[in-house]
């Protein structure tokens, strides 16, 4: 009977500790969709990496944030984080250009080209996230605004790549 209970007490343990948010992998849903794997360095301070395909180019690229969580003091739930973050990313685009010019005879001309650049830039990003530990997943939705110097003479600023995210905590 000790021995069984022991067993028990070891399998209650174990089960608990599952439940610890260490690492988390999933995926993201937005205007840059992609993979993601989250590790928490400290209680609250995390590192991100992000697989993105996607986003106002088209292209890929791979995004790396640190991330500060801080539990919202909510009535209904203790599981609702805020988290807010800094880092960057590396990778290509495949920007679309359409020319439009007069030809000798007076009539319009339409050149679509597409052309791959190498980009790299920096990434801010605030979220919601909810963590269910009875499942055991988080889903959360995210603002990730970056700066990104691209081709050898580009630069722009986009704010609004916003995002769900789904991850599996293991």
């Amino acid at each position: 009977m000790k021995y069984i209970f022991s067993i028990l007490f070891i399998f209650l343990f174990a089960t608990t500790q599952a439940q610890d948010y260490r690492n988390a992998a999933g995926l993201r849903f937005g205007k840059t969709d992609g993979l993601n794997y989250k590790r928490f360095l400290t209680e609250n301070g995390a590192i991100e990496l992000l697989l993105g395909f996607g986003g106002y180019d088209n292209g890929m690229q791979i995004y790396t944030t640190y991330q500060w969580h801080y539990q919202i003091p909510a009535e209904f739930t203790d599981n609702l984080f805020i988290y807010y973050g800094v880092g960057g990313h590396v990778g290509y685009i495949n920007p679309y250009k359409e020319r439009r010019y007069y030809s000798n005879d007076s009539t319009i001309v339409i050149e679509n080209e597409k052309n791959t650049s190498y980009t790299i830039g920096i990434d801010g990003v605030l979220g919601l996230e909810y963590r269910i530990y009875t499942i055991p997943m988080t889903v959360g939705m995210e603002l990730k605004p970056y700066f990104e110097y691209y081709g050898l003479r580009y630069a722009q600023f986009k704010f609004w790549d916003f995002g769900f995210t789904v991850k599996y905590i293991f």
